[in-house]
């Protein structure tokens, strides 16, 4: 932050900053909007932050948490935008961020049974300039010192999984036991948040781990008529060296983290991603139904 946005801010009440961001969120959709106006709640002020985890048996646990991560309806197609920053760790030398990206999680899911659910989806981004923040189509790797070239990342291979209250199935290992998904519940003040930890496809590689935290009002989160919640969303992930990096056999690996919002649809979306998404991979708006019509072994 500059010089002058720090002294700005230092002359702003706690109320003033926070009435800013809900103000900001407006123009990121009724999510980003929610979301914020919610931070800028009386609780804000001088009184003491309260923080509160919540307990539910596990039915109940997954049902509030799909309602923040996903929706509670039937057959639903849920949004995620964010940007994120890949970093390259070296062994034995410092880390290096290495490019941004602007892109979606769009995946759909179906109810299969009480509680019981099944998920397909797939990711888009597109890289962009640390610098500049301008769509950009090679980066230096900070590692080796050559031009390399990020290209658009669409991740379709995605097997999808079976989701219920005793865990996540992927669906290319359908007969293994659920593995529970880790997810903690809390009350900050006026903001419900839940900690989570995703279960990845049996075959991704192991130097693959993936957390975040998704928020929401806690005023709609506390309306049970609800089954959609609207929600900022922030997380990291660590991952081996992709193809891309040209790093052969170097030992390390990379390191992301991102934030964004859960978006009611895709024209909420910022209108450069949109525009360029639409041109060049209008596909992947969109999630294939024929994806649930692949047979999985009971």
């Amino acid at each position: 932050m500059h010089d002058g946005s720090q002294m700005m801010m230092a002359g702003m009440n706690r109320r003033t900053a926070f009435g800013l961001l809900a103000a900001s969120g407006a123009a990121l959709g009724p999510a980003g909007a929610a979301t914020a106006s919610a931070a800028g709640g009386a609780a804000h002020g001088p009184s003491a932050w309260t923080s509160q985890f919540l307990s539910f048996d596990p039915v109940e646990h997954f049902r509030q948490s799909w309602r923040i991560q996903r929706s509670l309806v039937d057959d639903a197609t849920i949004l995620h935008w964010y940007h994120f920053i890949m970093v390259a760790v070296p062994v034995g030398r410092a880390p290096q961020a290495v490019v941004r990206w602007e892109g979606i999680e769009l995946s759909r899911h179906r109810r299969i049974g009480e509680n019981r659910y099944r998920v397909h989806g797939h990711n888009l981004s597109f890289a962009r300039d640390l610098a500049t923040g301008g769509f950009v189509d090679a980066v230096r790797n900070p590692i080796t010192g050559r031009m390399v070239r990020p290209g658009t990342m669409a991740l379709t291979g995605d097997p999808g999984y079976f989701a219920s209250p005793e865990g996540m199935v992927p669906l290319d290992a359908p007969k293994a036991a659920p593995r529970p998904k880790y997810g903690m519940i809390r009350r900050e003040s006026d903001v419900i948040k839940i900690d989570a930890i995703r279960v990845p496809p049996a075959n991704w590689p192991g130097t693959f781990l993936e957390m975040g935290t998704e928020a929401t009002p806690a005023a709609l989160f506390d309306d049970p008529g609800l089954d959609w919640l609207p929600a900022e969303v922030s997380g990291a992930y660590v991952f081996p060296y992709p193809g891309w990096m040209e790093m052969a056999d170097t030992p390390g690996h990379m390191f992301a983290a991102w934030s964004g919002y859960k978006l009611r649809a895709i024209d909420l979306l910022p209108a450069e991603f949109l525009a360029r998404a639409r041109a060049e991979h209008p596909q992947l708006l969109a999630v294939d139904p024929a994806l649930f019509a692949r047979t999985v072994p009971a």
